[in-house]
């Protein structure tokens, strides 16, 4: 078995798509999605126009679907559209493939999400900012943009554990690479082993300062 590293994300994801929906079947994405939309609404949220920013497979956009809103999303990995787009169908979705750090208008939101850790894999100050400056300039006044982020917890537990997917004619592996003493900033890496096929992919914890506003629910 010949391993193959990818140490960017989008190649990283683009070789799990294929298995990233049953690695997080575990994942409420509707219970999550209300809790969201309950916090938007607190800070005025109005009309169904979303933008969902990196919408990987398409598991965060189906609740805003079902929820009634008109849905746009987006992704760097063309292979995540690929499955987002065998669920949803295009003529419900308008698919787009973007880098978030050199995203173009592509409309004029009501509410935009950044969901499943996606600010993480902005690993430098620069590509945060860069991807918040676009998310924004896709926003109506008064619009929203609620995203998250995981936390030292998370990196310190999850990250540095391993978890085996095993179905049939399927199997991944996942070996997070982080230990107890990970620290504000640091940069996480884990490896996916899928059908000896091997991703490598790097995220970062956020500091203080570069990460100054996330919206979470979910624990």
């Amino acid at each position: 078995m010949k391993p193959i590293s990818t140490p960017d994300a989008t190649g990283a994801y683009d070789i799990l798509a294929p298995f990233y929906d049953r690695f997080t079947a575990h994942h409420d994405y509707d219970l999550w999605t209300g809790g969201l939309l309950n916090l938007a609404h607190r800070h005025g949220l109005s009309g169904r126009r979303a933008l969902d920013a990196g919408c990987g497979t398409g598991k965060s956009f189906l609740p805003l679907l079902e929820r009634g809103f008109e849905v746009t999303a987006c992704d760097q990995s063309a292979a995540m559209l690929d499955v987002a787009a065998s669920k949803a169908g295009r003529h419900r979705v308008a698919l787009h493939c973007h880098d978030l750090r050199a995203l173009g208008p592509i409309g004029e939101f009501d509410l935009i999400t950044c969901l499943d850790d996606v600010a993480n894999y902005l690993t430098e100050p620069e590509g945060l900012t860069a991807a918040l400056a676009g998310l924004a300039a896709n926003l109506r006044p008064g619009g929203l943009i609620v995203f998250d982020a995981n936390t030292l917890s998370t990196y310190r537990g999850f990250f540095g554990e391993t978890a085996v997917l095993e179905e049939e004619r399927l199997m991944m592996v996942w070996r997070g690479l982080t230990d107890e003493g990970f620290g504000p900033g640091g940069l996480a890496q884990t490896s996916a082993t899928t059908h000896g096929r091997r991703s490598t992919v790097a995220s970062k914890t956020p500091g203080c300062a570069a990460w100054p506003s996330t919206a979470r629910t979910r624990p």
